[in-house]
């Protein structure tokens, strides 16, 4: 979850001058004139729907201005008109990306954008012939060492888990680095003095995370009539305020993880652009400074953008400062059981010197990685050691392009906003964790 993208667009002014030519005695003169070129401009580039099934069409619509060709690139190629329609068969299981690019009417300028459709198996295996609620894998004690959460008190357990608070993070150095290094919008609230609106000293919860009918319940909100003061503001030495709070939870130092060993949890993820909810492990020893990221590790389990409702991803950072490396892998079910409406688990089974992710009862995983890859032939693996567990929501940041749309958030800690609350919310059913004998 960390990288910075910065986007800049320059508008270049060229100057004409026009002369005009008298004869016989009279003289000549010549007045400047400041003719702007227009840049090109894509107005819109849609695709309806954005989300089908395998052997389905899409269309993509697009209108620009001030432009005098545009080219497509991705998954469709050749000259385009400057603005159109164009139905596409999309005959892989796979998230296409369409770019559009268009010069302008100078020649020097061009405007480019990006839209993506997700496909899925319109022939869905059978562990999703049936509908239902749920389709996590479910929980089993067949191991020598067997831990399990199921969040069925409505207390929030202080002996497991530990409030990360803010909206940055002191690196190893001591800098405090805003938006969690991913330009995320987010206070993550907590325990404390003013560190949340409603903190549940008895319950250990707050507006942005409790426990609920069995399920952890992670609630980012939006509110900017009553927006969230930081509380390392309140001597009024600065007036920060937060319209986006939420709740990053973890376990370092209190429950940690190792190989060999399966984790499962169970998960149902907030629907709306701009949610960012994920599952993630790092190395015991990143909050004491001990240990370095990217160097250490990062091993996330699941990671969703909230737009899209069929496809979340697995994903490990390695690599050095100067050389961040990382491995993803995507994976997508049928429309009918989207993550958006149904529980699915991630089962991470973590042997030695090697990873494999597993998608709800599937036998094959949709995430295999081991010491073996390309990638390590000349980075360390640093995935055969102790890890924490980090359980969060965030808004916005670079993961889903930085956009956000408030109307898809709770507004309130009731969530009275929302026809259905849980549409905001990310939901944990279990945390499995046991040995590999």
């Amino acid at each position: 979850m960390n990288y910075l993208y910065k986007f800049f667009t320059r508008l270049y002014i060229s100057f004409f001058i026009v002369s005009c030519g008298g004869g016989g005695m009279g003289g000549s003169s010549s007045t400047p004139d400041m003719a702007p070129v227009l840049s090109p401009v894509i107005t819109s580039f849609s695709a309806t729907p954005e989300e089908l099934e395998i052997s389905n069409a899409t269309t993509l619509n697009w209108l620009t201005s001030n432009t005098s060709s545009c080219e497509a690139s991705g998954d469709w190629s050749g000259n385009k008109s400057l603005s159109g329609s164009e139905d596409l068969i999309l005959n892989s299981i796979k998230t296409y990306t369409f770019i559009l690019t268009c010069s302008g009417q100078s020649g020097t300028l061009s405007a480019s954008k990006t839209i993506t459709v997700v496909v899925t198996d319109s022939d869905a295996s059978d562990i999703y012939n049936e509908d239902k609620n749920s389709y996590c894998r479910n929980p089993s004690n067949d191991s020598n060492e067997y831990w399990i959460e199921n969040f069925n008190s409505n207390t929030f357990n202080s002996n497991i888990f530990t409030y990360q608070l803010g909206n940055g993070f002191n690196a190893s150095d001591g800098t405090w680095i805003g938006g969690w290094g991913n330009n995320e919008l987010q206070y993550y609230t907590g325990p404390g003095n003013g560190y949340a609106k409603n903190y549940n000293e008895t319950l250990n919860t707050t507006e942005n995370l409790f426990l609920e009918n069995g399920f952890l319940k992670i609630q980012p909100i939006y509110d900017n009539t009553n927006v969230f003061n930081d509380p390392f503001c309140l001597d009024g030495s600065c007036a920060y305020t937060w319209e986006y709070t939420s709740a990053r939870v973890m376990t370092s130092s209190k429950k940690l993880f190792k190989q060999p060993s399966e984790l499962t949890v169970c998960f149902k993820v907030p629907k709306g652009t701009g949610h960012w909810p994920a599952v993630w492990l790092l190395h015991e020893g990143n909050i004491e400074g001990t240990k370095t990221w990217p160097y250490d590790g990062e091993i996330d389990i699941m990671e969703a953008k909230g737009r899209v409702s069929t496809e979340v991803g697995s994903t490990i950072h390695f690599g050095s400062s100067s050389n961040r490396e990382m491995i993803n892998r995507n994976e997508t079910v049928p429309m009918s059981v989207n993550f958006h409406d149904k529980f699915h688990s991630i089962t991470f089974k973590w042997t030695e010197n090697s990873m494999k992710m597993f998608m709800d009862t599937a036998e094959t995983p949709f995430f295999d990685v081991s010491s073996d890859s390309t990638e390590f032939n000349n980075n360390y693996y640093p995935f055969n050691e102790e890890f924490f567990l980090i359980l969060n929501v965030a808004s916005g940041g670079d993961y889903d392009g930085g956009s956000v749309d408030p109307s898809m958030y709770c507004n309130n800690e009731a969530c009275s906003n929302l026809e259905n609350p849980d549409n905001g919310r990310m939901l944990i059913d279990f945390i499995e964790y046991k040995s590999i004998d």
